[in-house]
């Protein structure tokens, strides 16, 4: 009989590292299946250690996709690699290391901050059930991680003097005092690591602000990624989208590292300074 889903409990974010424990805890290892409404998930367990980790759901990057973006690889270096793997059935990474296109130390450093962040991703769901399948299984790569090498400090159970309803109940406060800005009609709170929304308010069936943010989040990544590469020792107040109808404005958070507001205008009705400054009154006052 299939292992029954843990529904959410009082303590929504325990939930899946309640089952992961359960899992490293396990000498047959095996698979912990992840769900939520809006992402799904697999973690895959060997001899204790985390071999894997996948997220599926908006703006969710598999590990290939990383590398080609981070320049780390080619487009067709992947494919050739992939193609020896499903012929072969060797290991994607070990392979990549093998034929020397990635250094083994660079290929861990990479593979840890890939698996958690989606570790850290799933952790962090709200509404998440999880459950454990025992499976044993063997694994073609030293490449493992014990739980402590890949959840950081924000991914783990929050210290903040706020609850969980309370930090959703101010979220939801804050967006509806954004979505008060003139000309809005549509803002999110987003995490720019995951492209999950922690928060979602207005839109139309034309318009989801939901994937909006989901794909904008490779519009702060690439920001982040330009300034660090001109040396730039600052953060992003605010990022301005201009089309022919509307502004997308985009603040990240000062102190929340991969967080951002998200907030959508008509630009006929929209007064962009002072929508500039009440989304940063509205960061004031927001408690993640």
């Amino acid at each position: 009989m299939e292992p029954a889903l843990r529904p959410q409990t009082s303590a929504p974010r325990q939930v899946v590292r309640t089952v992961l424990h359960e899992a490293l805890e396990s000498k047959l290892g095996g698979e912990v299946v992840v769900r939520s409404t809006t992402v799904s998930g697999r973690i895959f367990v060997v001899a204790r250690k985390v071999a894997w980790a996948v997220l599926n759901g908006p703006g969710a990057l598999n590990f290939s996709s990383v590398l080609i973006r981070e320049q780390v690889v080619s487009r067709e270096d992947v494919e050739q690699v992939v193609a020896e793997c499903r012929q072969s059935g060797g290991n994607f990474c070990e392979t990549l290391v093998a034929w020397g296109l990635v250094p083994r130390d660079t290929m861990r450093d990479l593979l840890r901050r890939h698996m958690s962040e989606q570790l850290e991703a799933l952790l962090s769901l709200t509404d998440a059930q999880a459950m454990f399948v025992p499976q044993p299984r063997t694994y073609s790569s030293q490449l493992t991680y014990g739980l402590d090498e890949l959840i950081s400090t924000a991914a783990k159970p929050p210290t903040h003097p706020l609850v969980e309803s309370e930090v959703m109940a101010n979220v939801k406060q804050s967006l509806e005092e954004t979505l008060k800005i003139e000309g809005a009609f549509a803002a999110c709170l987003a995490d720019s690591k995951s492209g999950m929304c922690l928060g979602s308010i207005g839109g139309s069936p034309a318009f989801n602000i939901e994937t909006a943010a989901a794909a904008n989040t490779e519009v702060v990544r690439s920001k982040m990624k330009a300034m660090t590469m001109l040396g730039i020792k600052d953060r992003i107040e605010d990022i301005l989208i201009t089309l022919g109808e509307q502004y997308h404005l985009i603040r990240p958070l000062a102190g929340k590292e991969g967080l951002f507001l998200y907030v959508a205008l008509h630009r006929s009705s929209a007064n962009l300074a002072m929508a500039r400054y009440k989304l940063s009154e509205v960061e004031k006052s927001l408690q993640v």
